[in-house]
């Protein structure tokens, strides 16, 4: 295995709960707990919207306030260590559908810019699947010299589809019961686990 790449939101940091709030107050509706995990099933952009205007205005409006919280966010010292730790034997690079504003400003600030090769969000291209092709691409990888480290089932489906082998954490936005559904290759429960898991790969 020659890389490892990681989602952001859930993995590298526990966002949900900030999540949850903004979109609850963007959307200006009721949203249930349950009801926003399941926009996680699959791929966030491709979900069934009935107010695509009234979408972007909330996506628009949530990416201003969640930019604005991540600049006070600090890594875990645990994720740290162990990231700094895999990136001495891995290329480390993360797919997120979140912001690659929001994500350079949270490595920004917590100083931590250089221990990925890429980091590539929403703007790359909001498909996982492309944005696997884009990094088996340039990279020079194959599927199997990969692994993806997820926390949401809708990203180990996409995983799926590009081939690659998904560590799922069941810490972050989906438990353990749902991400069974996608059938990844393992579900850990720590970051120790996803670095031992890795290492016996």
């Amino acid at each position: 295995m020659k890389a490892i790449i990681f989602d952001f939101d859930g993995v590298i940091h526990d966002t949900y709960e900030l999540a949850y709030q903004i979109n609850v107050e963007v959307l200006g509706k009721d949203l249930t707990h349950e009801q926003y995990r399941d926009f996680f099933n699959g791929n966030i952009f491709e979900r069934v919207v009935v107010d695509k205007e009234r979408e972007k205005t909330a996506f628009e409006n949530f990416f201003k306030l969640q930019n604005e919280a991540f600049k006070n966010f600090k890594i875990d010292g645990n994720i740290k260590s162990n990231l700094e730790e895999l990136a001495k034997k891995y290329s480390l690079f993360i797919i997120s559908s979140n912001q690659e504003e929001a994500l350079n400003i949270y490595f920004q600030n917590n100083k931590f810019t250089h221990i990925f090769k890429e980091i590539m969000g929403a703007e790359t291209h909001q498909s996982k699947v492309e944005k696997f092709k884009y990094l088996f691409e340039k990279y020079k990888l194959q599927s199997e010299d990969c692994v993806f480290v997820t926390d949401t089932l809708g990203d180990i489906l996409e995983g799926n589809k590009a081939g690659i082998r998904t560590v799922a954490v069941d810490f972050g936005f989906h438990g353990r019961d749902r991400l069974e559904k996608g059938n990844p290759f393992k579900i850990v429960s720590s970051f120790d686990e996803v670095v031992k898991v890795i290492k016996n790969m």
